[in-house]
């Protein structure tokens, strides 16, 4: 939503200054909204959006995404600990229809069995109080998968993705049964391999995730970095990265073969 809004600013050549006086806040709050660090209402989205002269249809689908947005908050065990980077991913993942994913060495966290999750979030064996909370959130998100309306899931990763030791051998041996389960039992969800001789592609050595809200509502794109999660909502960066999530997608093996392979080392 942020995002969304940041770019209709843009494209209506309002400033961030004239939109904070239209809503009697700050303009740094008007960036946090745009971050997505702060939430807005519905009756200030409203606002926005008339001063931004959004069709009426889109604002609609907009007013209603950031209703279902509000409505899905849920309160969690130690939810001061959750980073404000894993929320503003649980609210895009929880608002989104459709998600694209692809990573060079990691399931995605929709994907992740609480054994492979506690070691990635906790490579030293030490969980802590804020650790478990993460983590408890972080698994959380897995309901989008299994909601009335499911999340259409999407995922290629890279060979070396079902090869690490993460946790041990026995963990990556559940990781990969919870993985090829899932597959064979939910039809949203698609998981390919890009094997090892595989040719070069775009993502090398990037994560990249493109979350799909619906016809009118436009996509993100992030890709994830050591230093964190940059965001794209422009059309022409993220049918860009569709396009190449695609490539890659082309360049890996069929979904049957995947899921054949991932039991077949989850079985090793």
């Amino acid at each position: 939503m942020g995002a969304s809004l940041k770019r209709m600013r843009m494209e209506a050549e309002v400033s961030r200054e004239e939109a904070a006086a239209l809503l009697g806040c700050t303009p740094v709050t008007v960036g946090n909204v745009e971050q997505g660090r702060t939430k807005i209402g519905q009756a200030d989205l409203a606002a926005l959006l008339q001063l931004y002269r959004v069709p009426e249809d889109q604002a609609a689908d907009l007013l209603e995404v950031n209703r279902a947005a509000r409505r899905s908050l849920r309160r969690v065990s130690g939810g001061s600990h959750i980073q404000p980077h894993q929320r503003r991913a649980a609210d895009l993942i929880d608002s989104a229809h459709g998600m694209r994913y692809y990573s060079p060495d990691l399931f995605p966290g929709v994907l992740q069995h609480p054994a492979y999750a506690r070691a990635i979030m906790a490579p030293t064996g030490h969980v802590s109080d804020v650790l478990e909370a993460r983590l408890q959130f972080r698994l959380g998100l897995a309901k989008v998968l299994t909601r009335d309306e499911p999340l259409r899931l999407s995922v290629v990763v890279g060979e070396a993705a079902l090869r690490k030791n993460i946790g041990g051998p026995s963990t990556m041996r559940s990781q990969l049964a919870h993985v090829a389960k899932l597959c064979r039992e939910q039809p949203n969800i698609t998981i390919q391999v890009l094997p090892f001789s595989a040719r070069e592609h775009y993502f090398m050595g990037a994560t990249v995730t493109v979350y799909s809200f619906g016809p009118r509502v436009p996509d993100i794109a992030s890709v994830d970095t050591t230093i964190g999660e940059q965001f794209f909502d422009r059309d022409v960066s993220v049918a860009e990265a569709i396009g190449k999530f695609d490539d890659v997608r082309i360049k890996a093996l069929d979904p049957l073969t995947s899921v054949d392979m991932l039991e077949e080392l989850s079985s090793c």
